[in-house]
């Protein structure tokens, strides 16, 4: 016996002539409408930093900054709201999806941090455009970057450290940690203390500094 479900599939038209007005922020997830989890502060001081650094290094260039309220199409039925991006393309104005996009940028939350870089990541390597996939840590200064090569292989690096640098070539885009991070405070890590050369501190041996 055939089970019929008793919902019909959202396409991606439907979805997007229904989302502009709409409050909060949403996807379209295997033809179901999915409602995204809300940023703190550290998350949008970062997307914040991102578009201020990439913005004027493509102006007049023949690609866009584009900002979370564009989407990505990343199969036939899902659209994704990347926290920002550049678009290679020519869309529309009216568009709501970055036709060509290059780069997808993705800030991490405690909550959301092992979907994005595990389901979406799989989907943004799918995307034939891109180019670029960066994963940005809103705990540490830290960016973890998928690089398109030329043989279209996948390679990743992990950049840590406020004095590093983000290369984006084919871009022509350079983006240092320091900007990404700027005006965030970072909590120091606990430091091992110990009572004697030989003995740790009783009571586990770390210590907060003060």
């Amino acid at each position: 016996m055939n089970i019929q479900p008793d919902y019909a599939p959202v396409t991606p038209q439907e979805f997007f002539a229904w989302v502009p007005g709409q409050e909060g922020r949403y996807e379209l997830v295997d033809g179901e409408v999915v409602m995204m989890a809300g940023a703190g502060r550290r998350h949008d001081a970062i997307v914040v930093n991102l578009i201020a650094s990439i913005r004027p290094q493509t102006r007049g260039g023949p690609c866009q900054t584009f900002t979370g309220d564009t989407y990505v199409a990343t199969t036939k039925s899902n659209r994704r709201m990347p926290d920002m991006g550049i678009d290679c393309g020519k869309p529309d104005d009216n568009s709501l999806l970055a036709e060509k996009p290059s780069l997808v940028v993705e800030v991490l939350s405690p909550t959301t941090g092992g979907f994005d870089v595990t389901i979406k990541l799989t989907e943004y390597q799918a995307v034939p455009s891109l180019d670029y996939i960066l994963f940005v840590d809103t705990e540490n200064p830290t960016v973890h970057i998928y690089r398109r090569d030329s043989k279209g292989l996948w390679q990743d690096e992990v950049i840590k450290g406020l004095d590093a640098v983000v290369e984006l070539t084919k871009l022509k885009v350079s983006l240092s940690l320091r900007d990404i991070y700027e005006g965030l405070e970072f909590r120091p890590k606990p430091k091992l203390v110990q009572t004697s050369d030989d003995e740790p501190e009783r009571g586990g041996g770390f210590k907060p500094p003060t």
